[in-house]
């Protein structure tokens, strides 16, 4: 004896099967749209803070000079990224940047410093680095001061040159020097 087949039981199934993939499809489309909104909201500051957080490689590419390396510190307009030896403090405006995913996910420690005030500690610090000029030429020396506009730096030699802050795109110096 068969059974009558309950036509309730009929167009459920099919109303399954024609409007999963349709809710499916839709869903993916709210996600893609999310993530599009979100990306539209972001400023630099906030994609290298997830950077950061993340333990991400960071290479930033200035004219002349290119930087990659794990970020370690992260300011409120600069990261830090250790190189093999050395350390470099990139403002981020200053750079085109790309942040890949590392095995070793270790958050960077987050000063909540700007870049000019992390100068100025560098300065009270008598470091001797290699400041990295919009020009592109690098500027050895020690940050004597920092003004409200410029630096004042000691070269090797002696000489006093009186640097722009507008004009220092990144600061590098040994990772053995503590600061």
């Amino acid at each position: 004896m068969d059974h009558p087949t309950n036509p309730d039981d009929e167009l459920r199934r099919e109303l399954r099967r024609e409007t999963g993939p349709e809710l499916v499809e839709e869903a993916a489309e709210d996600e893609a749209q999310t993530e599009l909104l979100r990306n539209r909201m972001l400023d630099l500051a906030s994609v290298a803070a997830d950077a950061a957080h993340r333990g991400d490689r960071a290479t930033a590419e200035m004219a002349g000079t290119v930087i990659s390396g794990p970020v370690i510190a992260r300011g409120t307009d600069y990261l830090t990224v250790r190189l093999p030896d050395q350390e470099a403090d990139v403002l981020l405006s200053a750079a085109v940047w790309s942040f890949v995913p590392s095995d070793q996910v270790t958050g960077a420690r987050k000063t909540g410093m700007s870049f000019t005030g992390h100068l100025k500690e560098l300065a009270s610090a008598g470091l001797r680095l290699r400041l990295e000029l919009v020009s592109g030429s690098p500027l050895m020396g020690t940050i004597q001061s920092v003004g409200q506009d410029h630096l004042r730096v000691e070269d090797p030699d002696g000489r006093i040159a009186y640097v722009p802050t507008t004009e220092v795109r990144a600061v590098i110096r040994s990772a053995s020097q503590q600061r």
